[in-house]
């Protein structure tokens, strides 16, 4: 039972990644507009770092480790649990894990990381150090 749980949870941790990658896209856009964005340094370094690991996975056709790391998990479960689980989990499957073209997933993730690697590269985070600049 501990191993369907946890499985469960690798799927909650595996949604929430994919709205941090999708709102750092959101706040990468809005930062090369606002520049009270780009004051998150961490945030920016963690999300580059991401969406280029993200990126990578998709071009080499890998899967992401928290899936691998989930369906062991249900593997070692029961070994025929396609995915019968709770409400939440399944309908949060549905979204982490799409029945569409893999081109639809990997043309926008390659597309948001070329772009955040831009959008690095022409406005760099400020240091936390410095007090932004008061207009």
């Amino acid at each position: 039972m501990l191993n369907k749980i946890l499985a469960d949870l690798i799927v909650l941790v595996h949604f929430f990644w994919i709205l941090f990658m999708l709102s750092g896209f959101i706040l990468t856009l809005s930062g090369f507009f606002w520049k009270r964005f780009f004051a998150m340094r961490l945030f920016r370094l963690l999300h580059l770092f991401g969406i280029i690991y993200v990126a990578l996975l998709a071009i080499l056709d890998e899967y992401c480790p928290l899936t691998i790391l989930e369906n062991n998990l249900r593997a070692k479960y029961k070994s025929s649990l396609t995915y019968p689980g709770s409400f939440i989990a399944h309908y949060l499957e549905r979204v982490v894990y799409p029945d569409v073209n893999p081109l639809i997933i990997i043309i926008p993730t390659i597309f948001i990381a070329l772009f955040t690697i831009a959008i690095f590269i022409l406005r760099p985070p400020k240091n936390f150090s410095k007090k932004p600049q008061q207009s």
